[in-house]
């Protein structure tokens, strides 16, 4: 009996990939974030491996971070098979940020495109599903400082809390847009600007820069540790773009917004340190000449 059963059974657990498949084919995604969900937090570094008798006394400013919640979907082409992950997931998200006097509020808008990677599903017939997905954009403590602007007198003071306005986000999988149909891709976090953010306004061009950026979990103190509240990012540690310059705030319309991206124009042939270079190196050769 126990010949019997044996090439049964390995028949069995032979035939259970069959069923199953490790990567997903098409995916979509769905935003479920909730205006009153949408919110700044606040965490603080720590000092576990370097702590001396001092650490208590150390500045050790937050950084501030925006959780984003959505469904994640992934199917296979043949309809008898179950994905068991979404190998790479591009996540773009948008935060704007409204900031200054009432008579004087100014719109800062940051975004950054993450991407992510062996996501999770649960396995379901048709269509395998992870309703528990996060993403998350970071604000280093230098650049939540220059959001709140001239008005904040201490590193520790900094708070973005109740700055947050509006929040949107674009998810692509294999180059193409993935967003569930008939889904909303926004969030407005501060009803009172309805008026002022207008149907597409994450499309919107900057006009002005500060030079801050948002920064996946990656190019954090905390990159280690993301798991299990957000996916693998790719790449895991570090950043895959080059970091933006900071230049001082422009004279440029008060409601423009800020992409993260924004840095200070590259010099030009014609600028004087370029002149000064090119006239040196010509001194040089007619000197060789000479000789």
């Amino acid at each position: 009996m126990k010949r019997l059963f044996l090439p049964i059974a390995v028949a069995a657990l032979c035939g259970l990939p069959e069923a199953a498949a490790t990567s997903a084919d098409y995916a979509q995604a769905l935003l479920t974030l909730k205006p009153n969900d949408a919110q700044v937090e606040q965490v603080v570094p720590r000092a576990e491996y370097f702590a001396t008798k001092d650490s208590g006394k150390a500045i050790n400013p937050a950084w501030h971070y925006v959780r984003i919640p959505y469904t994640l979907l992934g199917r296979c082409r043949e309809a008898d098979k179950m994905p068991l992950y979404v190998d790479e997931l591009k996540v773009h998200a948008y935060l704007v940020f409204a900031v200054g006097g009432k008579d004087s509020e100014k719109l800062i808008m940051l975004d950054k495109e993450i991407t992510y990677v062996n996501i999770p599903l649960t396995p379901k017939p048709g269509e395998s599903e992870n309703k528990n997905v996060q993403a998350a954009v970071f604000i280093s403590p230098s650049d939540a400082a220059r959001i709140c602007g001239a008005g904040t007198s201490k590193v520790d003071k900094v708070d973005l809390a109740g700055k947050l306005a509006a929040v949107a986000v674009e998810f692509k999988f294999k180059g193409a847009d993935c967003v569930k149909p008939d889904t909303e891709v926004d969030v407005l976090v501060n009803k009172k600007m309805k008026n002022r953010l207008k149907a597409g306004w994450w499309k919107k061009e900057d006009k002005n820069g500060i030079g801050v950026q948002l920064r996946a979990i990656s190019e954090t103190p905390f990159a280690p540790f993301y798991a299990p509240t957000f996916p693998a990012t790719s790449p895991m540690y570090g950043t895959a773009d080059a970091p933006a310059s900071y230049s001082p705030t422009g004279s440029g319309d008060s409601t423009g917004y800020t992409p993260s991206s924004a840095k200070e124009p590259a010099a030009t042939p014609d600028t004087p340190a370029d002149s000064e270079v090119q006239t040196g190196s010509s001194k040089k050769n007619k000197k060789r000449r000479n000789k």
